[in-house]
């Protein structure tokens, strides 16, 4: 059953257990229904994935790739369409998250997600109702972080409460403010300074405090300006408040390595088609989006591993087809699973077809603007 659905349901479910099981000696007159697979998936727990995940990422390698002694650590959320059957969409009642747009009405989860930049691999991840704040998600997600972490974020977290907690908890971040974040913010971004030191002092009034039983004692950011190519200024508070230990100038490529998990979000939704669920319940969902952030780390790491055959010159000028990695993951993981497959051999040709279609870096490139106005695409079914 894990095995199946890490493949990823996108096809009829017939076709894909056909071909699943098309690598495994079946006894005469067994077939794989599709029927026997919805009755077996509803006594399999999603916490199997998470569980995987984490064995997974006890055993994986360690990067060495830190930025002035620290992991670096990005967090975020996104918005997944859920069928257009699940209860959340019939049921306006249910959690009350549902939208009524021009397209009909729909409903949203977020998904929220802590990230290694330095590996691409995805050390924690939730699912919940969109009506759940990124902030109030990210707080449970803390604990997944070590001493060594420094966690970067960008503007849709900043809150006074949010840094206390921080503070209280002895962890180290970098998040980015807006402009008009508080009066401090905007006479630092006048005064032209590369960084500054400033004393917050929270209110009673303040959101958050009373919530997460946060005493109201001052606490200290370091401010740092951050000019892009473009001449846009981007202001950033951090608890790294030594300036000689860390000059405001590395600070612009530390923000730069948060757009890992951007990608990564990009990965599991078009091109691993997190969207497309297979199932309509919310069990099978939950089942389909931590199934899909294991594949995404077994074709990070199976990458990861391929890199390693390179010579060390090349290793850091390519880059790994992260796409491919993920379809050659899949076609092998039947083979993999079957207790007579030669393991040795289908991992040497995983990390060959993985080096097939490597890419070259081309760190000057710069893509063009997205469409502000683009529609986010969605998959229908005329019926079930």
């Amino acid at each position: 059953m894990v095995g199946i659905l890490l493949t990823t349901l996108q096809r009829s479910l017939q076709a894909e257990l056909d071909q699943f099981f098309s690598h495994w000696p079946l006894p005469d007159g067994r077939l794989a229904h599709d029927d026997a697979f919805r009755m077996a998936r509803k006594k399999l727990k999603p916490s199997v994935f998470v569980d995987l995940n984490q064995r997974l990422l006890a055993q994986a390698p360690a990067v060495t790739s830190r930025w002035h002694g620290w992991r670096v650590l990005a967090a975020d959320s996104t918005t997944l369409y859920l069928p257009t059957t699940h209860p959340d969409t019939i049921a306006a009642t249910h959690f009350n998250h549902y939208h009524d747009g021009a397209g009909g009405v729909y409903s949203l989860a977020r998904a929220a997600a802590l990230l290694d930049v330095a590996s691409g691999l995805f050390l924690r991840a939730d699912l919940a109702s969109d009506s759940q704040g990124e902030r109030a998600m990210l707080v449970s997600q803390l604990s997944a972080m070590q001493p060594d972490d420094l966690l970067v974020l960008d503007r849709g977290y900043p809150a006074h409460w949010l840094f206390a907690l921080l503070w209280q908890q002895q962890r180290a971040f970098c998040i980015r403010l807006p402009l008009s974040y508080s009066p401090q913010v905007a006479a630092f971004v006048r005064s032209g300074q590369d960084s500054t030191i400033i004393t917050c002092q929270p209110q009673a009034h303040h959101a958050g405090f009373a919530e997460h039983e946060l005493p109201l004692t001052p606490f200290r950011l370091r401010l740092v300006r951050v000019v892009l190519p473009s001449g846009q200024i981007e202001v950033l508070a951090t608890s790294l408040l030594d300036e000689a230990q860390y000059p405001s100038s590395a600070f612009g490529h530390l923000y730069q390595q948060r757009w890992r998990i951007e990608e990564a979000f990009r990965h599991i939704k078009c091109r691993l088609k997190l969207e497309r669920f297979g199932g309509e319940t919310p069990l099978a969902i939950r089942q389909e989006f931590h199934a899909t952030i294991l594949l995404h780390n077994l074709a990070t790491l199976a990458g990861l591993e391929a890199l390693q055959a390179l010579p060390e010159a090349e290793r850091s000028e390519q880059h790994v087809n992260l796409t491919h990695a993920s379809q050659w993951l899949r076609l092998l993981i039947p083979q993999l699973l079957h207790r007579t497959g030669d393991i040795a051999t289908l991992c040497t040709c995983l990390v060959e077809g993985i080096l097939y279609q490597l890419t070259r870096k081309r760190p000057d490139r710069t893509a063009p603007p997205r469409k502000r106005d683009r529609a986010k695409p969605r998959y229908h079914r005329a019926y079930k």
